[in-house]
C-alpha cells in the first residue's frame, strides 16, 4: 500500500514538472500553434514513462492549451481570433472591477512591490526581454487583483488570463512595451491616491489597447497561424 502511494506521488510530481515546462514552452511560443506533440519522444526527452506525460497533457487540454484528436494525436491548440475577441472585453471589465476593489485595500508593501515590478519591467523593456516583461506585467496586475480579497473574482481573472495569454503582446508588437510602461506608471499613481474610479478606468483602457494591438497583429498574420501545419485548426 505504501509503495503504491509512493509511486502515485512520484508520478504526480513528474507530471507537475512536465506540465509546467510544456505550458511555459507554449506560452513562450517555443511550441507553435498546430504543432503535433509526440508523446513517446517527449517522454524520452523528460526521462519518464508515458503515464506522467499523459497526465500533464490532460491538464493542458483542460486549460485549452492542447487539443487531442482521437486517432490523430495531441496538438498545440490553434489561436482563435474569434475566441480572443470574446474573452478580452470580459477580462477587461473583470480586471477593472478588481482594481477598483483593490484600490482601498492595497497595503504599503503591495505598493512597494508594484513599484519594484515597474522598475523591472522598464529594465526588461530596455533589454528587449519581452518574455520576461510579459511575466512581470502579469505579476504587476495579479498583485493588484489579489488585494481585492475576492477569491472567486481572482479565479475568473486567472482563468481568462490563461486562455488568452499565448499571443504575448510585447513580443508581437514591441511598440506596446514603451506605451505599457507609461500606462503602468499611471495605474500605480492612481492606486497610491486610492482613486478607485481612475484605477478601474486605466486598467480597462490598458487592457483594451493591448487587446486591439494583439487582434490587429493576428489578423494580419492569420495565414501563418492557420496554414501549412500537420494539425487541426479548430480548438476544442
Amino acid at each position: 500500500m505504501a509503495s503504491e502511494q509512493e509511486d502515485t506521488l512520484v508520478i504526480a510530481t513528474k507530471s507537475s514538472f512536465i506540465y509546467q515546462r510544456l505550458k511555459q514552452n507554449i506560452l513562450d511560443g517555443r511550441l507553435k500553434p498546430g504543432e503535433k506533440l509526440a508523446a513517446s519522444k517527449l517522454a524520452d526527452s523528460f526521462g519518464v514513462s508515458v503515464i506522467p506525460l499523459r497526465e500533464a497533457f490532460n491538464l493542458l487540454i483542460a486549460e485549452g492549451l492542447l487539443t487531442n484528436i482521437p486517432h490523430r494525436g495531441t496538438y498545440v491548440t490553434e489561436i482563435e481570433i474569434s475566441r480572443l475577441k470574446e474573452i478580452f472585453p470580459i477580462a477587461a471589465l473583470l480586471e477593472g472591477y478588481a482594481a477598483r476593489e483593490a484600490a482601498v485595500l492595497l497595503r504599503k508593501r503591495d505598493l512597494d512591490s508594484l513599484s519594484r515590478l515597474l522598475e523591472q519591467m522598464e529594465q526588461a523593456r530596455t533589454n528587449q526581454e519581452y518574455a520576461r516583461m510579459s511575466d512581470l506585467h502579469r505579476e504587476f496586475h495579479m498583485t493588484i487583483y489579489r488585494a481585492s480579497a475576492n477569491q472567486h473574482l481572482l479565479k475568473l481573472i486567472d482563468d481568462l488570463w490563461h486562455r488568452s495569454a499565448r499571443p504575448r503582446v510585447f513580443g508581437l508588437v514591441p511598440v506596446r512595451a514603451s506605451q505599457s510602461i507609461q500606462e503602468h506608471a499611471q495605474i500605480l499613481e492612481a492606486l497610491k491616491r486610492r482613486d478607485k474610479s481612475e484605477a478601474e478606468r486605466l486598467i480597462i483602457r490598458q487592457k483594451n489597447k493591448a487587446s486591439r494591438a494583439i487582434i490587429r497583429f493576428l489578423e494580419k498574420n492569420e495565414d501563418t497561424h492557420q496554414g501549412g501545419r500537420d494539425g487541426p485548426s479548430p480548438a476544442p
